[in-house]
């Protein structure tokens, strides 16, 4: 598991399609088959803990604020230092926010096939068992007519579980992000893959297969210090260089590590659950599955969280008028060449607690032509700098 730490972006690691001319064809697709059956034992990596597909980050326990006068060199006026107040949201222990697909089940999973240059897709099923404590996965499958004869040992096979469609010419998978969480609900679907493997020259029995993480688990614990408004996270994103993708095209072909390619119809603007934050010293931990993409040079992280903001009236209720549009912003000040497959990251400090005025940009989630979103952060930087609500 990777870990880099972004301390300017308080951005933690713990841990689009490009047409080809091809037609996507969708899962219920099956070419014509030989009648030769094969089975594959599969289970998961051990990133995926003790449950069928589980990810699972430390995302800090019980919320508490600290109010630190920091004194920032940056801000410097006729000579002195400015001082300003500052809500950490930080963490009094540890606990787990996790994310897990199934218990016991049988779902389905989409196979390709490689002979040669030929690849031939096949839709199949995984059924799911726990087994002395642990996970594992049998796989059933008829071999296409098109390999009727061919050895075992000059045929391999590689699988995405959670896939939308898949090319019958290129074998290429296309997988789609699954609905965003709060801690304590179940993601409906966490997609994943296996690896090309040399079917057994000897038996129509493949063991050793393992399935990993196509995608990255991010975690964004949310706190309200702020009694006059209400708060609806609606999207978060890492910024416009896209480090991630809501929609991606899956390339097995090369073995190892899959290539993940964005689709046209993908995004970097991430839809969150709606969970409306109050005033209070509890936090609201949203999770989203989502894939990742790396680059040949380094880029600016931007994390960023939009939504709407309601008048509150009381303890836990506010205006159902009309709402205002707010950001959290933080400055791109620290780089990264990409975020790994089956990586866990968290991003702290997304504190709505201070307004620092109206002069917050869409820059972050592609919309360069609204500059007047409502900047809220942990510091108190006032509203009279522009742009300052994320330093």
């Amino acid at each position: 598991m990777m870990k880099k730490l972004f301390l300017a972006a308080q951005l933690l690691f713990a841990l689009g399609l490009t047409s080809c001319g091809q037609e996507d064809t969708p899962i219920t697709h099956q070419r014509a088959t030989t009648g030769e059956r094969i089975t594959l034992s599969a289970d998961f990596a051990l990133d995926s803990e003790s449950d069928a597909r589980a990810m699972i980050v430390s995302s800090g326990g019980t919320g508490r604020k600290e109010k630190i006068t920091w004194e920032e060199d940056e801000f410097v006026y006729s000579g002195q230092a400015k001082k300003y107040d500052n809500h950490h949201y930080s963490f009094a222990s540890k606990v787990a926010a996790k994310a897990v697909f199934s218990a016991e089940s049988t779902e389905p999973v989409t196979l390709v096939f490689y002979h040669g240059s030929k690849v031939y897709p096949v839709e199949s099923q995984i059924s799911l068992k726990k087994v002395n404590g642990h996970y594992r996965g049998k796989i059933e499958a008829t071999l296409p007519s098109a390999l009727s004869g061919v050895k075992h040992s000059d045929i391999q096979v590689a699988g995405v579980l959670g896939a939308t469609s898949v090319d019958a010419t290129t074998g290429k998978v296309t997988v789609t992000a699954p609905p965003a969480i709060v801690e304590g609900d179940k993601m409906q679907t966490m997609p994943m893959y296996f690896p090309k493997t040399t079917l057994s020259a000897s038996s129509d029995h493949l063991e050793g297969v393992r399935f990993r993480f196509l995608g990255a688990l991010i975690v964004v614990p949310i706190s309200s210090f702020n009694s006059d408004y209400s708060f609806v996270p609606e999207e978060f994103t890492l910024g416009p260089e896209r480090f991630t993708e809501s929609q991606v095209e899956v390339d097995l072909s090369a073995g190892g590590e899959p290539k993940l390619t964005r689709t046209a119809s993908s995004t970097y603007v991430h839809p969150m659950r709606r969970a409306v934050q109050y005033y209070s010293n509890a936090f609201t931990t949203h999770i989203l599955y989502v894939f990742p993409v790396s680059f040949d040079s380094y880029k600016f992280l931007a994390p960023a969280i939009y939504g709407k903001c309601y008048p509150t009236t009381s303890e836990d209720k506010y205006t159902q008028g009309a709402p205002q549009a707010f950001v959290v912003p933080r400055a791109p000040s620290r780089r990264s060449n990409g975020i790994g497959q089956g990586s866990r990251l968290i991003v702290y400090d997304m504190t709505l607690t201070y307004y620092n005025g109206n002069n917050g940009s869409g820059y972050f989630k592609g919309d360069y032509q609204k500059n007047d979103y409502l900047v809220f952060s942990g510091r108190n930087v006032g509203t009279n700098i522009p742009g300052r609500g994320w330093r």
